[in-house]
């Protein structure tokens, strides 16, 4: 199979032309300016091919990098087998060795190219301190599946107050992730590519629990502080801000005292309606329609024992719109009782960042109250640009009804703050969606081709594949993106999508007009 590269186009994914940026990795250091890698001071021998390759996947900071890119970062203007690539990726490999896991430092991303395991590789080397970054993880604890939610939950409410402090970016693996307590320090806080590491562990017996946390200096493998809670699930919540303070305090010596009040969340005031809450999250992020329900269901009864409860009522009008976006749809009593929950949220937590992004976000897609949501979503922003659930709705909100530049940008610098690779899908696929809305279908189908090699179980990847290739008359990647995305959402029809665009986002018409000529059914 033959390759033309295409210098006349911008390589997505990396710098098109070389820095002055220098990246060190294990023993390595290697300068792309000079295209010299040395290992412990000695030059290594590598050709100007593999220097171009290797410059090109250490700045995609870790993302996968397609062959097509590469194939035009190493052999600019000239047409070669696939096979040379090949070649060139294992005369690296040989030179490189093995990393501290004993993995190879570039990975093979099947059906699209590679990837150079970031999580070993720090920043391009800089005269400043980078700021740190905590990455927070639920270790794994004696066995009791009745509880598992609650420790994920111990984990998402430690994460949610650390993400509003401004001197460090925090980062967790998705949920449903454990690390094993076997693993090593590096081992994690590699996989994470964080600086510091906080490691929690949650049980539940009834109405007490206990919660055992661990922060440690990944670099020197040092305990910098651990501390043990017991108590009743009434106080909990204090707990999870004491913590938040104390790994603050040590990390970001200069956090104010009035940003840690800030951190304080609104309690529910229903102990069994924070049960249903804990129990729902673990389904929420579901495209399988009977799981869906199931979150609904245990959302509405959260809300039904505690309707003050702004998160609640928040998560409650978020899954029926993902039923709708994700699932077989709503109808119009659903939706109306989505804005119902949406408002009385944004009433009760007008002061959470979080609940207020959420609702501004329910209110523009099934609402189509395109000023007042970003109106919202702004003041979101504004007061937690660093939360892992305010950034992307923030992004997407602008991307889909506001200013569009502002929403890529804004995707992107969310890919900067988080260096957890297993994370990002949504992002890359909110940067596929950008450019398709600009008319850059290439750079759409590329970023698209990136979120799926993250997570190939993610619809809206494939949605903007599909449409990508549509607009590109590239009729049967199209087609074979439809059928895969038909697998996951067997219900999707053209009639999913163009009320949407007729009703709320006339920009999204660009989407539906490439799905339409990609082949999904009407």
């Amino acid at each position: 199979m033959c390759f033309r590269s295409s210098a006349d186009r911008p390589a997505i994914g990396y710098n098109t032309t070389m820095t002055d940026a220098r990246y060190a990795f294990g023993s390595f250091v290697f300068d792309t300016v000079a295209g010299v890698l040395s290992r412990d001071g000695e030059p290594l021998p590598i050709g100007q091919r593999g220097a171009a390759l290797l410059a090109a996947l250490l700045e995609a900071k870790g993302e996968p990098v397609s062959k097509d890119d590469l194939m035009a970062r190493g052999w600019p203007g000239v047409i070669v087998e696939e096979a040379n690539l090949s070649v060139q990726i294992a005369a690296l490999r040989k030179t490189l060795g093995q990393n501290d896991a004993g993995a190879d430092w570039i990975a093979t991303v099947p059906r699209f190219g590679y990837r150079f395991l970031r999580q070993f590789a720090s920043k391009p080397l800089a005269s400043e301190p980078l700021r740190p970054v905590l990455g927070v993880v639920l270790s794994e604890g004696p066995a009791d599946a009745g509880s598992g939610y609650f420790a994920h939950a111990v984990v998402d409410g430690i994460v949610a107050a650390l993400s509003r402090f401004k001197e460090f970016a925090v980062v967790a693996p998705p949920i449903g992730s454990l690390v094993q307590d076997g693993a090593s320090v590096q081992q994690i806080a590699a996989t994470l590519g964080v600086r510091y590491l906080l490691r929690c562990s949650g049980q539940r017996a009834g109405d007490r629990f206990r919660v055992t946390v661990h922060l440690l200096d990944a670099l020197r493998a040092q305990e910098l502080w651990a501390k043990r809670f017991d108590g009743t699930i009434s106080e909990l919540f204090d707990f999870e801000d004491r913590i938040a303070e104390s790994v603050a305090g040590l990390v970001g010596p200069a956090i104010s005292r009035a940003e840690i009040e800030r951190a304080r969340r609104k309690r529910p005031d229903s102990l069994d309606a924070y049960d249903l809450y804990l129990r729902a999250l673990p389904l929420f992020r579901t495209i399988e329609p009977a799981t869906q329900t199931e979150a609904i269901r245990l959302l509405e009864e959260c809300v039904r024992l505690d309707p003050h409860f702004a998160a609640g009522l928040a998560r409650a009008a978020w899954a029926y719109e993902r039923k709708e976006t994700f699932g077989a749809g709503i109808s119009e009593s659903e939706r109306l009782r989505a804005l119902a929950l949406a408002n009385a949220a944004a009433e009760e937590g007008h002061d959470d960042p979080q609940v207020m992004a959420m609702s501004a976000h329910i209110l523009i897609l099934l609402g189509g109250e395109r000023q007042r949501g970003l109106a919202m979503v702004h003041d979101a922003y504004a007061a937690n640009s660093n939360d892992a659930v305010v950034m992307p709705l923030y992004a997407f909100c602008h991307v889909f009804v506001g200013d569009l530049e502002l929403g890529l940008r804004t995707f992107m610098r969310a890919l900067d703050v988080s260096p957890a690779a297993l994370m990002t899908y949504e992002y890359l696929e909110g940067i596929s969606l950008a450019h398709l809305l600009k008319g850059e279908f290439e750079h759409a189908a590329q970023w698209a081709l990136r979120s799926i090699a993250v997570n190939a179980q993610w619809p809206a990847s494939w949605w903007n594949l599909a449409s990508a290739y549509g607009h590109l008359g590239r009729k049967a990647e199209a087609e074979d993106a439809i059928q895969r995305l038909l697998i996951m959402a067997p219900t999707h029809r053209l009639s999913h999508f163009e009320p949407i665009a007729s009703r709320y986002a006339s920009r999204y018409m660009v989407f539906v007009e490439g799905i339409r000529k990609a082949g999904l059914p009407p």
